[in-house]
């Protein structure tokens, strides 16, 4: 216990140290409390340029808030706890720091913020002490006037407040400098003077000095120095006693022949190859044969367009050149007197066709085109043609085997898996007519990627395709047929029929198809039990045989008619002159007539 800890108010003061000085306290307390207290004051005393202030009237407490900032709850401690006042910090795992308030504030809470010498608020540390200095510029504690002392009593000044006043006295200074037209001003406080050199010179700072020099490309009166890039005006300078040796170019050469500056040459040799740009007006004389070294190049006579080739072909010629080429021009048409006709006839363009016999051409390795579509049985066609005849045609393909159940595509159709009891090699073609996901059924090729047959990716190439099964314990020899028409490979559903081309086996479903109006039916098709139920309705006679030719007879009273009785079951007026048998007696008219009357014949 600190006696920051201490109360203003006496009554508030019940306990030091835990030890109870409240009312009706053991009389053991009373010398234990006071041995404390002064235990307090000593460690008070003896840490006297630091002391914990609290909240005035009692202990508060510093909880860390930042690296450089802690906060006390629900109390204003800022008038103790101002700008610039020394502050020391001490904390368990933040030893011992000092610093200078730099902000304090209060709204709920007091906020103190800290400048550090060094060193920071440990963050394992929840809560610190905070130990105040006395303060310089603490309005709160009285400050003596030094104007009031002797000079005797004046203490001396603080390394701080010197500073203070240095600074304050150097950033109100400028160092004024003239180039003795513009003049600048360097701020001595924040502001570095640079010494910089210009054209020609170099300046360089080592230590508290700067050397200003000229460089290289100052030429002196004395000494030797190299000119580069330089322009001698030779209207107002005299270049003198430069030998022409001395000259990069010391000589001139034409001709062949190499002439040093101030030499002569009374017979130089020249070389014509290097007069090309001579004027032909200043050229006198003539060239004999005997000054020509070598032959003169063919592209030199007339206008050039004769090569030095060609003119050595003359000099093959063993007589007259129209003589030797009207002897070329009486060659047999046919070129059997050619050397090499084979060549010929490849010079020509026409191949090997041209030695075929009239009745058979044999091509190998080339191609005929430009035909047209074929009128007659024996004429050549071409691809398209045939291509355009067979498209739709549909053909049978074979299979090894075909799936039973689901399969999933990318790892059941590998070599070495089984399906239908078959193991799997590379490059076999299986159908997958039976998955769930009926757009993934189709033609495939085993491989380590499946993929679909390229036959068969397609719907319109499977669409009434009839699809063999080669092997398998359910499958083998059975047929599938197509019967998805139309639609996209990969979003149509593809399926598959099987077809039993045999006379055997179970019929397994039974459907009748009503046509006409002779019969209706209900309860078609069925499966495997049912019953099929026909109702008669009216039946053309000429739908019925074996009733002869009255069933084909219409009604009336004329030739070859079927009389019908009347509304009162009477026969109409007929001729009877041809009713036989009659009765004479005993008899009606109308049952004479109900035994002659005979239907059919």
């Amino acid at each position: 216990m600190t006696v920051s800890n201490y109360s203003t108010t006496s009554a508030n003061n019940t306990s030091i140290n835990s030890i109870s000085i409240a009312e009706g306290m053991p009389p053991s307390n009373v010398n234990n409390a006071i041995r404390n207290e002064l235990a307090d004051l000593r460690t008070y005393l003896n840490d006297k340029e630091w002391f914990i202030v609290g909240d005035r009237d009692g202990a508060c407490t510093f909880t860390r808030a930042s690296a450089t900032s802690v906060t006390v709850a629900s109390t204003n401690v800022t008038s103790d706890y101002h700008v610039n006042r020394r502050v020391k910090i001490v904390g368990g795992n933040t030893g011992t720091i000092f610093g200078i308030v730099a902000s304090s504030s209060f709204s709920t809470n007091t906020t103190i913020n800290f400048t550090f010498d060094s060193g920071s608020i440990s963050g394992s540390d929840t809560t610190v002490d905070v130990y105040l200095g006395a303060p310089y510029t603490n309005p709160s504690v009285p400050v003596v006037n030094d104007n009031n002392l002797g000079t005797s009593q004046i203490l001396p000044p603080s390394q701080n407040s010197v500073k203070q006043y240095v600074d304050t006295q150097i950033t109100g200074q400028d160092l004024d400098i003239s180039d003795g037209s513009t003049a600048i001003a360097i701020d001595l406080d924040s502001e570095t003077l640079g010494l910089l050199g210009g054209t020609g010179i170099d300046s360089t700072a080592s230590g508290n000095n700067v050397t200003l020099a000229i460089d290289s490309t100052v030429a002196t009166l004395t000494g030797s120095q190299t000119l580069t890039n330089k322009t001698i005006n030779a209207s107002n300078n005299t270049l003198s006693n430069i030998p022409n040796s001395a000259l990069s170019n010391n000589s001139v050469n034409y001709g062949g022949i190499s002439l040093s500056l101030g030499g002569s040459d009374t017979t130089p040799a020249f070389n014509l190859s290097d007069a090309t740009n001579y004027p032909t007006s200043s050229l006198t004389g003539t060239i004999s044969n005997s000054q020509v070294a070598s032959g003169i190049d063919a592209t030199k006579i007339a206008d050039g367009s004769v090569t030095n080739s060609e003119f050595q072909f003359i000099n093959t010629l063993s007589s007259n050149a129209q003589t030797q080429i009207d002897t070329k021009l009486t060659a047999s048409n046919n070129l059997s007197d050619v050397a090499n006709a084979g060549t010929s006839r490849t010079n020509l363009g026409l191949g090997t066709i041209s030695t075929q016999a009239s009745s058979n051409v044999a091509i190998t390795g080339g191609s005929i085109t430009g035909l047209g579509s074929p009128s007659n049985g024996s004429d050549a066609t071409t691809k398209t043609y045939v291509d355009n005849l067979v498209t739709g045609l549909k053909t049978r393909t074979i299979v090894r085997v075909a799936t039973t159940g689901n399969v999933t595509i990318s790892s059941a159709l590998q070599s070495g898996q089984t399906i239908d009891g078959i193991s799997l090699s590379n490059g076999d073609k299986v159908l997958v007519k039976s998955n769930t996901n009926q757009t993934q059924n189709g033609v495939y090729i085993v491989a380590g990627s499946p993929a679909r047959d390229p036959e068969f990716d397609t719907v319109d190439e499977l669409a009434g395709q009839m699809i063999i099964v080669k092997e398998g314990s359910v499958n083998a020899d059975s047929f599938f047929l197509c019967t998805t028409d139309s639609g996209t490979i990969g979003s149509a559903n593809i399926t598959f029929t099987q077809v039993t081309p045999s006379s055997g086996g179970t019929v397994t479903q039974v459907g009748i198809a009503q046509a006409g109006s002779e019969f209706t039916i209900s309860g078609s098709p069925i499966t495997t039990s049912g019953n099929i139920t026909l109702g008669i309705g009216t039946i053309a006679n000429t739908k019925i045989s074996g009733l002869g030719t009255a069933s084909t007879k219409a009604v009336g009273t004329s030739a070859d008619n079927v009389v019908q009785l009347d509304g009162s079951a009477r026969l109409p007026a007929v001729d009877g002159s041809q009713l036989t048998n009659l009765p004479s007696t005993g008899a009606s008219i109308g049952d004479a007539i109900a035994f002659a009357i005979v239907f059919g014949s």
